[in-house]
């Protein structure tokens, strides 16, 4: 049965690099063993089982067996991932190896299944962590940016793990660099705020109607990828200064608090912007809210009360 041979193949794996990483010598083992496997436990985590059920109908208890046996292989290497990211830290001088995982990680971020997509947000989440002090600007650049596209993705657990992981890079880039970034994504989320039409506009003549549906329709995907992508990294560099209000964080909460209106911003957006205004009134504004208070500017505070004060009574 090729569906067996497939899983007790990966089963067979996943032994070999539990071993690797908790009886080996981790720091050796990680170049030789550890990176050329690492494709394979991503990929491992893909369902197969629903797949073959549209083709072929076979029996309900085959069919079980199959999706217990897939669920504790998918299972199995999500704990293994988490070991990759984690317990075998890079030793010094083996910065091509962490170039290595980058890359293989990066394109797991592209995968066509969310399951993995959300593995590679949680994989960067810590292996950064681990290896931040051996990270080059390259290094960093790199995770930064990979994790910063999956913001805007369709798939909802994918964009908060995304945005939790980029929550705790920030926490450790330094202050110059989120700066930079956060004027970047502030003026894209200034940028693709939802226009309302004007109710006396005359649509233009057009003579290829479906080719202008197409672009409009391109364009708006564009404009929401951008915006779902701007404003949840600024809910990222807010959540990573959760007892200080460094100068990048007042242009970020009032950039974002343009898009907790129902006209400028759809529900999942408008949910994010809200969840952190409220972590920031929450570990900023009380006992010492008179300090950070000073870094705000008139204007940024009353963006700030907009969204902390009250509920919006159009919302």
């Amino acid at each position: 049965d090729t569906f067996k041979e497939r899983y007790n193949s990966l089963i067979t794996a996943r032994k070999f690099v539990a071993y690797c990483l908790h009886l080996g010598d981790a720091k050796h083992e990680y170049s030789e063993y550890i990176i050329p496997l690492l494709p394979l436990a991503f990929e491992a985590l893909e369902v197969t089982v629903e797949k073959e059920e549209n083709r072929v109908e076979e029996d309900s208890k085959i069919n079980v067996a199959k999706r217990a046996l897939e669920a504790d292989v998918v299972k199995g290497f999500r704990h293994s991932i988490a070991d990759m990211s984690s317990s075998a830290v890079i030793y010094y001088g083996k910065n091509e190896d962490i170039s290595r995982v980058l890359s293989v990680v990066r394109k797991a971020s592209k995968h066509e299944y969310w399951q993995v997509r959300h593995a590679a947000a949680h994989f960067l989440r810590c292996f950064q962590g681990y290896h931040k002090f051996l990270f080059d600007k390259e290094h960093a650049v790199l995770t930064t940016n990979t994790v910063a596209a999956l913001l805007a993705d369709e798939r909802r657990d994918v964009s908060s793990a995304a945005m939790a992981a980029l929550t705790g890079i920030l926490a450790a880039t330094p202050a110059k660099v989120v700066t930079e970034l956060v004027n970047k994504y502030v003026s894209m989320a200034n940028r693709t705020k939802i226009k309302r039409k004007k109710k006396n506009a005359v649509a233009p003549m057009v003579t290829d109607i479906t080719e202008e549906v197409k672009a409009k329709e391109e364009k708006e995907r564009k404009r929401s990828r951008n915006q779902q992508t701007s404003v949840f990294f600024l809910c990222a560099t807010v959540l990573a200064m959760p007892y200080d209000t460094p100068a990048h964080v007042p242009a970020a909460l009032a950039a974002i608090s343009k898009h907790s209106f129902e006209k400028s911003a759809p529900l999942a957006i408008r949910d994010v912007v809200k969840k952190c205004c409220a972590e920031f009134k929450r570990t900023h504004m009380s006992d010492n809210w008179e300090v950070h208070r000073k870094q705000f500017t008139q204007e940024q505070l009353e963006a700030l009360e907009d969204v902390v004060s009250a509920p919006h009574y159009y919302a």
